[in-house]
């Protein structure tokens, strides 16, 4: 194999943007899991397979940003090993099924092969570079090891009976996940945030698109028109919140190894997803309404919680204070009350929501504008002072 000294790319290169829009065919496909509805709402099944298969897509994303991010060199190798994942995961999404027992064998097996790639890739790059110390070789070989074995896990359950296999296949998930999120050996180097950043942020805006995605066939009814223009007045805000504190607060060169950061916005797409389930819901009559609004609510005060955790990596003068907690909880507490209080109407309970998620927005934004003028008025005074002191010197 041909030996060469490993130089990280710089950001984040069109094949990994290119690699990420396979996650939007991935979360439609799997977001369409809950267009089943029988009995007034989702069965716990059909919404258990949901969230697991949403799971495993958004693990298989953290796991591929996870290896560009800390050895991504955009060789013929790994862009290689990017596009058999883009097609491996046309079958993982193709083999989800409202039924485990139809599920089981194509999406296992499928998931399988994409560990194994994503392991054979760590393997690659551990014996091409040579100027790798001795962390970056643990590295590697403790993430090749997991991967390898919960692709091991994987590919039993694909052959097991129902419940063993769905068992196995949670077993599979669960392994993956705390393995990589708790692991020591990534805190021995800090991960390249700058890249981290960017890639969470596509990701979400995919899982944004998805939820435009969703009420695009309300808007050929004209006697629901008022509902797709609140839902896209709420996706709005809700994106609003996300991008003004991803592109004005977040420490985009914070000296971290980015896991914590990765899991919540993970998270996060999970909670995206759930969040415009819910909202198709709204309009559908042959679905009750207090469940789906107990959904809505819940999936909201979710979204509101989970972006307030990503301030922890915002620049310090932005991190949390007292006011900005403040106002958080108290949307979240609006958002509760007004999905209790507002009866069975699904557009006052829109509206509601609407107005709890602009007013969290300009809030915030009020306090980010006081706060940048209050710096820059110190920093101004900071200057005068020592333009002063060289002046009397």
């Amino acid at each position: 194999m041909l030996k060469r000294l490993f130089r990280p790319a710089e950001g984040v290169s069109n094949i990994e943007l290119f690699y990420d829009l396979i996650f939007v065919y991935c979360i439609s496909v799997v977001t369409a899991l809950c267009h089943h509805v029988d009995g007034g709402f989702l069965d716990l099944g059909t919404w258990l397979i949901y969230i697991f298969s949403l799971f495993t897509i958004v693990q298989v994303w953290f796991f591929s940003t996870l290896l560009m991010n800390r050895y991504g060199d955009r060789s013929i190798s790994e862009s290689v090993g990017l596009f058999v994942n883009m097609l491996l995961l046309y079958f993982l999404a193709n083999g989800v099924r409202t039924e485990w027992h139809d599920t089981s064998l194509l999406f296992n097996l499928t998931w399988a092969g994409i560990l194994t790639n994503l392991a054979v890739q760590w393997l690659i790059k551990l014996h091409t570079y040579t100027n790798l110390d001795e962390t970056d070789r643990r590295i590697m070989r403790g993430s090749a090891a997991c991967l390898l074995i919960q692709a091991a896990i994987s590919a039993t359950a694909a052959f097991l009976p129902d419940v063993p296999s769905e068992i196995a296949s949670w077993i599979s998930l669960l392994f993956g996940t705390t393995t990589f999120r708790f692991s020591r050996l990534y805190r021995l180097k800090p991960a390249r945030f700058s890249h981290v950043a960017e890639r969470c942020s596509l990701l979400t805006i995919i899982a944004f698109g998805e939820m435009i995605v969703g009420i695009s066939s309300y808007m050929t009814n004209v006697s629901l028109l008022r509902f797709p223009i609140g839902v896209f007045a709420l996706t709005v805000g809700l994106f609003l919140i996300y991008i003004f504190e991803h592109d004005q607060m977040l420490d985009h060169h914070a000296h971290t190894d980015g896991m914590a950061y990765m899991a919540v916005s993970s998270w996060l797409i999970v909670v995206i997803g759930n969040l415009t389930v819910a909202i198709e819901y709204m309009p559908m009559t042959n679905i009750d309404f207090l469940p789906k609004s107990i959904y809505l609510t819940t999936c909201l005060v979710m979204y509101l919680l989970t972006s307030f955790l990503l301030g922890r990596y915002n620049k310090p003068e932005y991190r949390y204070s007292k006011l900005y907690v403040a106002g958080r909880l108290i949307v979240c507490a609006f958002v509760v009350v007004a999905g209790i209080t507002t009866g069975f109407d699904a557009n006052i309970s829109l509206a509601c929501h609407v107005v709890a998620v602009y007013a969290a927005f300009v809030y915030e934004y009020v306090l980010w504008h006081r706060r940048t003028h209050a710096i820059a008025k110190s920093r101004s005074l900071g200057l005068a002072c020592e333009l002063e002191d060289e002046e009397d010197a």
